[in-house]
């Protein structure tokens, strides 16, 4: 109960912060930056987590390892759409269109729609150990799959291609490197704390279905 609280506190500080922190020259929208480049982040973060878990259920077989693998694989795919959708709403502040065909778009969208795949192809099988043992090994592809789009593929195509701005943090005050901090931890703190909620509820739903048989 007092990590779920800290997680709200924080998270509440870390919207609220933005706000106080001067504008960055050249970014409009700086707030949403904020929020979009964190998230971003994390979802990378959740992705890994869930293939750290994936492969110990494959060397371990440990069953709260896959419910946590699923979990955090779940939770990094719904911060991806979120990350998705912010970056929609940057992109339309700062270069005037939701959609702007940039590499970070287009790599971002190509890995979230291959993960949400893996999640669906999760299922394919009812034989639980299967179940495992294919997520397991799709958990460790999506995360490989999501670090080339969300990150390698915008750094690789040719100069000038890509509209964002990977240099800010790096040329911003230290007041801004503060704050961005802040908020990255902040985001990745509460989506830990909901991917192992989720994965108790995995657990349960276990429970259940082997008590039906």
């Amino acid at each position: 109960m007092i990590w779920n609280l800290l997680a709200g506190i924080w998270v509440t500080a870390a919207i609220a912060v933005p706000f106080f922190v001067p504008g960055v020259q050249d970014l409009k929208a700086t707030p949403i930056a904020f929020f979009h480049v964190p998230m971003a982040i994390s979802t990378l973060a959740c992705f890994f987590i869930a293939a750290f878990f994936g492969a110990k259920w494959l060397f371990q077989r440990d069953e709260r390892a896959d419910a946590l693998s699923l979990g955090f694989g779940e939770i990094g795919f719904v911060a991806g759409c979120i990350t998705f959708a912010t970056g929609l709403l940057f992109a339309r502040v700062n270069w005037n269109g939701f959609w702007t065909g940039d590499p970070q778009q287009v790599g971002t969208l190509g890995a979230l729609m291959i993960y949400a795949a893996l999640l669906t192809l999760r299922n394919s099988t009812d034989d639980e150990v299967k179940r495992r043992n294919f997520w397991a090994v799709y958990a460790i592809f999506g995360a490989l799959v999501a670090l080339f789009g969300m990150y390698i593929y915008s750094r690789i195509v040719p100069a000038n291609t890509s509209l964002h701005p990977n240099e800010t943090l790096q040329n911003s005050s230290a007041i801004y490197k503060w704050a961005f901090r802040f908020c990255i931890l902040a985001t990745l703190f509460a989506l830990c704390r909901v991917a192992i909620l989720r994965a108790r509820l995995e657990i349960f739903a276990v429970k259940l279905r082997e008590s039906a048989f």
